[in-house]
């Protein structure tokens, strides 16, 4: 049965451990270890989505996209938001996974060539988001 509610403590085993060591990394970075930072909060989303926890993960994985942005990480936001818009879209919640999948998209563009498989990977999810929704054209 997916954890609901409660403390990171709650979590099934090993989870909590994990989420209880990230949550202590978090009170131990320096507030300009943007990369630390967004690594604990990605690592702290990945936790709460498999306890089946969907929005505390998001706000984790807002904060690790906010931090890897401030850090001129466009690539690494990007990959955050193309994890997250496979989760969303595994959840059924496609409107907020294109919206995820679609920024992913905007953050790998730039990059041409050098991102040229995370753009397929990324289009690929945006069309089978779309397929699922019912809507293929957008």
């Amino acid at each position: 049965m997916p954890w609901i509610a409660g403390t990171f403590w709650e979590l099934p085993e090993p989870s909590s451990a994990a989420a209880g060591v990230y949550h202590e990394a978090l009170d131990l970075d320096p507030p300009d270890a943007l990369e630390d930072l967004a690594t604990d909060h990605s690592q702290l989303g990945n936790i709460y989505a498999d306890a089946g926890d969907l929005d505390r993960a998001l706000h984790h994985w807002r904060e690790a996209i906010r931090y890897r942005e401030t850090a001129g990480g466009t690539f690494g936001a990007g990959q955050t938001r193309f994890n997250v818009g496979v989760t969303l879209a595994r959840a059924g919640r496609f409107a907020e996974a294109l919206l995820y999948a679609e920024a992913a998209l905007r953050d790998f563009e730039p990059f041409g060539d050098r991102a040229a498989a995370d753009i397929q990977q990324t289009q690929q999810l945006i069309a089978r988001i779309q397929q699922a929704r019912g809507s293929p054209g957008g």
